[in-house]
């Protein structure tokens, strides 16, 4: 299989990974308002151990939802997206550190450390926009980091909707893709 073989079988088989990067800004959207609602510590322990259950909740969206077969055994997207997982989990760690002395960047170093897990799945997908998606989550957290927010638990509101939207692009440019008679339907 050549590499655009690999790339077109990971968005078909991940639907663009758009389900993920939802059932992900789900999470982010329940972290946000327990911390809102609750305290920080709150909010970023639910995103840290929910979190671990988005792959898993994909998987299953995928393969009910959508009824999409796995990946072949031998296509190197799928191990390329898991060596992005482990820098991932430092940035989480590094976050969870920070927890009893800066509370306030918690949230923003968590999104930075998911925005640089999303530039892998450029080659993995063969899809540019996910080096947009992963620089405006950077960003966020750079710029609540530099600048803060109103409140720093706005940052995970702020990063849900951005992984929602990107996930229902996403999907959206999947259905395109699967049928290309959308265009013409939508005329």
């Amino acid at each position: 299989m050549k590499l655009e073989e690999h790339q077109s079988e990971l968005r078909h088989t991940y639907v663009g990974g758009g389900p993920g990067a939802i059932v992900s800004g789900v999470i982010w959207l329940a972290a946000g308002a327990t911390a809102l609602a609750t305290t920080t510590n709150n909010g970023f322990y639910l995103l840290f151990f929910a979190g671990m259950f988005i792959f898993p909740i994909s998987k299953l969206v995928l393969s009910t939802i959508y009824r999409r077969p796995p990946e072949s055994k031998d296509n190197p997207g799928g191990l390329i997206v898991i060596e992005t997982v482990f820098p991932m989990i430092g940035g989480f760690f590094a976050a969870l550190l920070l927890l009893p002395t800066r509370p306030e960047v918690v949230f923003p170093v968590s999104a930075i450390a998911v925005g640089a897990h999303y530039f892998g799945f450029r080659t993995a997908y063969g899809d540019w926009t996910y080096w947009l998606f992963g620089s405006v989550l950077c960003l966020i957290g750079v710029v609540s980091i530099m600048f803060g927010m109103p409140t720093d638990n706005l940052v995970p509101i702020v990063v849900a909707v951005v992984e929602i939207a990107f996930g229902v692009w996403f999907i959206l440019a999947d259905r395109k893709q699967s049928d290309p008679n959308i265009d013409r339907m939508a005329s």
